[in-house]
């Protein structure tokens, strides 16, 4: 029989790990060039598209703090961008609608985007990508497979002038993720490296532990905006924990709004 997964494998375009170039076509979506934005009107704008008041990721309300995916032309909420924003600028270039100024060709992404426009790109034609299969994938799985690398280049080479591709390129599926583990504490003498990075500790590189898991880990793996209670162990005050217990928050990047 065929595993929920081999569907969900196959419904997005991946075949035994690398998808076959074809021509199967997803649906043509008839967009006009956008006005000019102003950017001072940029928020109320986006907002007001349809489907850009809750996140594209999470179906979250993000009007509040609303986060922006340029790369496919999407509103999300702050903790999606950071899963978004572990993904890679090649494959999701984030921005904050709130702190961040965006150029122009941003803007035309945004307005030639949307959250409902990437969905029913998603469900359109016989190779459609149903909501609840969509949702069903982390997000390092949704946004690298053939049908959302189709998506971006079409966004980019409508925003460009250029003629739209429609057929499926050759997609890598993105390597596992780390297996999930019972929390183990790992003593210092256990390790003389960080074990999600591997860099090796030193005078300079100090070993932190994970409260949560275990893990014999460095700063950079353990960032002080990790911290969090723990009350499910009796630790009530904040104590570090790792990337992967606590996925980093998306954060504002100096100098980026000038760019």
């Amino acid at each position: 029989g065929t595993s929920a997964l081999d569907k969900r494998v196959r419904i997005l375009g991946w075949d035994a790990g690398l998808c076959k170039e074809d021509s199967r076509t997803l649906a043509n979506q008839p967009i006009q060039r956008p006005m000019s934005m102003d950017p001072g009107s940029v928020m109320s704008i986006v907002l007001s598209m349809p489907g850009n008041s809750n996140c594209s990721d999470c179906d979250e309300p993000c009007s509040a703090d609303p986060w922006v995916s340029l790369s496919h032309g999407s509103v999300i909420c702050l903790q999606c961008a950071g899963e978004h924003r572990a993904l890679g600028v090649h494959i999701s270039f984030v921005r904050s609608l709130a702190l961040d100024t965006l150029k122009q060709r941003e803007m035309e992404k945004l307005q030639h985007g949307g959250n409902q426009r990437l969905r029913d790109f998603l469900e359109s034609g016989s190779n459609g990508v149903p909501r609840h299969v969509w949702l069903a994938m982390p997000i390092d799985m949704r946004y690298q497979t053939p049908v959302a690398d189709l998506y971006r280049r079409r966004l980019q080479a409508l925003v460009a002038g250029d003629e739209l591709p429609n057929s499926f390129a050759k997609i890598r599926p993105p390597p596992p993720p780390p297996p999930a583990r019972e929390r183990a504490w790992t003593s210092d003498a256990d390790t003389t490296a960080c074990e999600l990075c591997r860099s090796s500790f030193s005078l300079f590189q100090r070993r932190h532990h994970c409260r949560k898991c275990g893990r014999c880990i460095c700063g950079d793996c353990a960032p002080l905006q990790s911290a969090r209670p723990l009350p499910e162990l009796g630790i009530m005050q904040p104590c570090r924990q790792c990337r992967l217990c606590v996925p980093p928050s998306a954060q504002p990047m100096p100098g980026m709004g000038n760019m």
